[in-house]
């Protein structure tokens, strides 16, 4: 995160793009399948990372309007955390 940071500092573009990355999603089900070497539990922990990426993508939401609201960082952030725990608890009622 930090080498994003620093990224993101000469090119919003290009930290927003490492950061983008699915890295922490790659290493933890590579780390699944050493530890259990079961190939449907990595399937069914990505299914579930698959579906709860919309919901997280709602924390962004603040920071969009930022421009308009004038809001400072710790209310948008606030706010986008909100946005994310009723998203997602919204989406895990809907998908049981």
């Amino acid at each position: 995160m930090l080498a994003a940071a620093e990224i993101a500092k000469r090119s919003t573009f290009l930290g927003a793009f490492v950061i983008a990355l699915p890295l922490t999603s790659m290493l933890a089900m590579l780390w699944l399948y050493w530890d259990t070497r079961d190939s449907d539990k990595v399937a069914v922990f990505a299914r579930d990372i698959f579906f709860l990426v919309p919901p997280s993508l709602l924390f962004f939401l603040p920071f969009l309007f930022q421009t308009k609201s004038h809001w400072p960082f710790w209310l948008n952030f606030g706010v986008g955390f909100a946005l994310m725990a009723v998203g997602m608890l919204g989406y895990r009622f809907l998908l049981k």
